[in-house]
């Protein structure tokens, strides 16, 4: 039986706790692998070698028996279904240690199982998302016997159409700083995979997201899975899910067309302050995602030149109501909650400022590129990706 050294080591500081004593744990080997004494971990247990060798029920350790590497206490061997699988000891003195012998064996025979358990499940789901990765990378070409073999044993149909999810945690950039935010990104992880286990979808986690794989299907499905997911991550965590999704044109078999589709639907989805996007709506914004920074902020110096910051955010939150309301000044100035006649005049004084008019069609696209340009610079929430406090104008650097 297989057990990680990471594993071993939280059972014996666990048990260490309890007992308020030194606990080691050897491997079928006698070699000791975990110890709340950490000067003994690598080296060889005479003891354990002894009790695994000769089948001994149980071996302490005399004053006069310890060596430089086997210190006096109370060893034990360890049988995990039938087998025996490593050693127990307790460092100390007979009359202190030897009643907690029994009691200690049972509790690390159970946390061993019980852990050996877990790490089984970790390394199938690695090796899963390995043979996912390979499927993906693969997507286009030829798959041989022993792949087609793989796919059988994993249950995953890879000639069949798929479409795409990517999923992005809103707060993933300050969450994975802390150990408390890693492990709420654990935790979420967890809940989005059981429920796409439990809708038979594939699943494959990836640092900075979660990918999704669904079974040919309408749009109205996609948006109901988000919708759910977004639901239950408020609800428990109180987190954010933004998510992308690819296409409905094109060959579906090809996964790796579809989670590029998915993925840029997503990153714009997060630059862009939204939730949700699927990548048919978008069209200008493909191509502005891809310029590097240094142009986008050019393009927006040109036009806003040294427009402080927070008259810069003001515009832009105009610029944002006025094409999301479609250039209906009434709609979007009942968004801002203000009146439309202050809204002509800020949208007049825009005009002056920038020498380009949003109201006329020539302007309004050279505004909607910069627009995405803007988005592109910030956060979710309108902050800078990158700060820069040298700068002298609102443009992000």
């Amino acid at each position: 039986m297989y057990i990680s050294r990471e594993t071993a080591q939280e059972i014996v500081e666990e048990i260490g706790r309890e007992i308020g004593e030194h606990i080691n744990l050897m491997d079928a080997e006698g070699n000791v692998i975990a110890s709340t004494d950490h000067l003994r971990i690598g080296h060889v247990h005479e003891g354990a070698v002894r009790i695994i060798k000769e089948g001994l029920p149980e071996l302490y350790i005399t004053e006069e028996m310890e060596t430089e590497n086997t210190l006096q206490g109370i060893n034990l061997p360890l049988t995990v279904c039938g087998e025996t699988v490593g050693v127990v000891g307790i460092t100390g003195e007979r009359t202190r240690v030897s009643g907690y012998g029994k009691i200690v064996r049972r509790m690390t025979e159970i946390m061993m199982e019980n852990a050996a358990q877990q790490d089984t499940r970790r390394y199938n789901l690695r090796a899963r998302y390995q043979f996912l990765e390979e499927w993906i990378a693969r997507s286009g070409g030829s798959f041989g016997r022993d792949f087609r073999m793989k796919a059988v044993q994993y249950g995953i149909e890879i000639d069949k159409g798929y479409r795409v999810l990517v999923l992005l945690f809103e707060q993933y950039g300050q969450l994975s700083e802390t150990p408390k935010g890693q492990k709420l990104l654990e935790e979420m992880e967890t809940t989005i995979r059981h429920e796409m286990e439990r809708k038979k979808v594939l699943y494959l986690r990836r640092p900075t997201m979660q990918i999704c794989f669904l079974p040919l299907c309408e749009e109205a499905r996609l948006i109901r899975t988000v919708r759910k997911l977004q639901e239950q991550l408020e609800d428990a965590y109180c987190q954010s899910l933004i998510a992308g999704y690819d296409s409905k044109k094109g060959d579906k078999t090809q996964v790796r067309q579809s989670l590029w589709q998915a993925r840029r639907a997503a990153e714009y989805a997060q630059t862009a302050g939204k939730v949700l996007q699927g990548y048919d709506e978008l069209g200008i914004e493909l191509l502005l995602m891809e310029l590097p920074d240094e142009i986008v902020q050019e393009y927006l110096k040109k036009l806003f030149g040294k427009m402080p910051t927070e008259k810069l955010a003001e515009y832009m939150e105009i610029i944002t109501a006025y094409f999301e309301c479609d250039g209906s000044i009434t709609r979007a100035s009942d968004m801002l909650c203000i009146h439309k006649n202050t809204l002509q005049y800020k949208l007049k004084k825009l005009a002056e400022l920038t020498g380009t008019d949003i109201r006329i069609p020539s302007g309004a696209s050279v505004f909607y590129v910069a627009l995405i340009c803007y988005q592109k610079l910030m956060d979710g929430a309108g902050r800078p990706l990158r700060r820069n406090d040298n700068q002298t104008s609102g443009i992000p650097e």
